[in-house]
């Protein structure tokens, strides 16, 4: 059952008045209370899996890009979330949340609360569907009496946008009740094993699984994509290297109390910095200062696109050192600051 709160301050949450209502349609709420206890099978407890991906420069065709998958069996007590993001990612309560992308989360097996500014706060139980939208403020949680199932994958691109357009779901709908639950479980599960098999980059596989899963979750249809609409393997493709695999695991997806350094990358792998270095070169061309700029720089240019975070809250999201050093890698890779990016991109818009 989905009960929810109209919109309102969120600071003032206890002089809400409690009604029943989905979409504000009351009509449509037995039906709606209905479907909430068919809840998909009950699956064994998972180990929580968080990985966030590395978004290389797009070519003329990519059109999805995955940002991050994940899963988690969250158990009654347990805290929330259980593992820690990277801080553009990380979710607090009281805080809330903004992120530069499109997020899909299915919950199931719970009950939990959801509140955005336009949909207000929203309760569940049984199972629920949210779509997350770039630069809309939102916060959720499981009841930590009951918990629940969450599975989740975060995107961006000419394609998603295309496909919520034509869903018609727009933040103040970001809440449903799925009919096919069940289905897009077993989506989530497929997509978090191409994940978990796949090395650390944009493959093609987890690019074609999470756009059939974006598209049965809207309940919108669409032309299987041809291989540049979904960034097929290219010709030249970096050869498998388990190191530098994980040395981008921890670069992309692991959380960092201060702003990341080489030789932090270096102390969590059983090769020394030299020998990195040297591999991060054979394999992909680079340094492992390179990929950690990759990453910052990727990061702070959605997040000056999609949201009105302040260009020095923009810094240390995407975990730069300080202000100034974003200034000077903008500068030096677009040609252009920070500022200036912003504006010319809302521009193009």
């Amino acid at each position: 059952m989905i009960t929810s709160l109209p919109p309102a301050d969120v600071s003032n949450e206890h002089r809400r008045q409690r009604v029943e209502l989905f979409g504000g349609n009351k009509a449509a709420a037995p039906a709606i209370a209905r479907r909430a206890v068919r809840t998909p099978p009950v699956v064994e407890h998972r180990e929580p899996f968080v990985r966030y991906l590395p978004t290389d420069r797009p070519s003329a065709g990519d059109s999805l890009c995955v940002t991050g998958v994940g899963c988690a069996d969250i158990r009654p007590g347990d805290a929330y979330p259980l593992a820690d993001h990277p801080n553009i990612y990380q979710l607090d309560w009281r805080a809330g949340r903004v992120l530069p992308e499109f997020q899909v989360v299915l919950l199931t097996d719970g009950r939990g609360e959801f509140e955005t500014r336009e949909t207000g706060l929203v309760r569940f139980q049984g199972q629920a569907l949210l779509f997350l939208f770039p630069g809309v403020w939102h916060r959720f949680r499981p009841d930590p009496t009951v918990g629940w199932k969450e599975q989740w994958v975060s995107l961006n691109g000419p394609l998603v946008r295309r496909l919520f357009s034509a869903s018609g779901v727009s933040p103040s709908t970001s809440i449903t009740c799925p009919e096919n639950a069940a289905r897009l479980a077993q989506q989530f599960e497929r997509l978090m094993l191409v994940a978990r098999q796949t090395p650390i980059r944009q493959s093609q596989a987890i690019k074609q699984v999470a756009t059939q899963l974006l598209s049965d979750s809207l309940g919108v249809s669409h032309e299987r994509p041809a291989a540049h609409d979904t960034g097929a393997k290219s010709a030249t493709e970096p050869a498998h290297d388990p190191i530098v695999d994980q040395a981008r695991e921890v670069i992309w997806s692991h959380p960092h109390k201060r702003p990341l350094s080489v030789n932090d990358v270096a102390r969590r792998l059983p090769v020394t910095r030299r020998t990195l270095d040297r591999r991060f070169a054979q394999v992909l061309g680079h340094s492992v200062l390179d990929e950690i700029n990759a990453c910052r720089l990727s990061r702070a240019k959605r997040m000056l696109v999609e949201t009105d975070f302040l260009v020095k809250t923009v810094s240390y999201l995407a975990g730069f050192p300080s202000r100034e050093r974003m200034r000077l890698l903008f500068l030096n890779e677009e040609g252009m600051t920070p500022t200036e990016y912003r504006e010319r991109s809302i521009a193009n818009q």
